[in-house]
């Protein structure tokens, strides 16, 4: 038996990072925002007792290493259910190293995949409790939609969605290691934070100028100022995006755009330079 789940790419609309806490991780305030970039995760049982993921084309882990590996141990080790084995197909349209969650939103389309697949009932609560066990993101992807998330990222707030509009995401040439970007921010006083409380209040009413007037990520902060972030941030306004910012630790930059023409006119102009560019509505 097998099934299919999409995994819709993470975007941040704000990103505010603070102190390292004695676990290792740090506080992390973001109002989070899925579009319709996706993974393609099948899930098949087989007559064995293993785990196995297969991403063909890809450099990616296939072993513990790989969160949907990981997210299907936690699923049987909560859930309790005889060991059956399971493949775990992923199909890659979401670029690796770029912000955009594609580890983390496989991995929640595991635990929603498994749920379906073994007909059990586990609410959405506790599916997100086992999600925070494979990945700070993880809780949030298997939520989707528009939320503030805090801590590492396991408490989540719905929020009301984001009015209707488009992303163009570009990924530069350049990959950023999430774990080499908190590093570099612990090294760095940062000047300017985001308001994610302004940001749910401005999404409370529907203010889609004011949502853009307060988009902001603190990674940018730790970026050199020759960043081929800030070149394409200047393209994609120059293009017409009301909002331009990177997501996550990068390197992927996403544009806001309330028209579907100028975001389609954009990710046409820059698809000539930059091959990794999607558009993608909000979900």
């Amino acid at each position: 038996m097998s099934i299919t789940e999409l995994a819709p790419a993470k975007l941040n609309l704000t990103l505010d990072v603070g102190a390292r806490r004695p676990d290792g991780y740090h506080e992390v305030t973001s109002v989070m925002q899925s579009a319709a970039l996706y993974d393609v995760v099948t899930l098949e049982t087989v007559e064995t007792d293993d785990i196995a993921v297969e991403c063909p084309g890809t450099d990616l882990p296939t072993g513990p290493d790989n969160l949907a590996w990981k997210a299907a141990d936690v699923f049987f080790q909560e859930t309790n259910i005889p060991h059956t084995g399971i493949i775990i197909r992923l199909e890659k349209k979401i670029p690796s190293q770029a912000g955009l969650g594609g580890g983390s939103s496989d991995a929640a389309s595991v635990l929603r995949g498994m749920r379906r697949l073994f007909s059990i009932n586990v609410s959405d609560e506790a599916l997100e409790t086992m999600a925070a066990r494979v990945g700070s993101d993880v809780p949030y992807c298997v939520r989707g939609g528009t939320a503030l998330a805090r801590g590492r990222g396991e408490r989540l707030t719905a929020l009301l969605p984001l009015p209707m509009c488009w992303f163009v995401i570009v990924k530069p040439p350049v990959a950023h290691s999430t774990a080499v970007m908190f590093r570099k921010l612990d090294e760095i006083a940062i000047a300017n934070r985001p308001d994610s409380d302004a940001m749910a209040k401005a999404l409370e009413i529907g203010d889609l100028a004011h949502i853009c007037r307060l988009v902001g990520n603190v990674f940018e902060q730790a970026l050199p100022e020759d960043s081929e972030v800030f070149t394409i941030r200047r393209q994609l306004s120059r293009l017409g995006a009301d909002a331009a910012c990177m997501t996550g630790s990068g390197s992927a930059v996403r544009g806001l755009f309330r028209r579907e023409e100028t975001a389609r006119l954009a990710a046409r102009e820059l698809e000539k330079s930059y091959p990794l560019t999607f558009l993608a509505p909000r979900l």
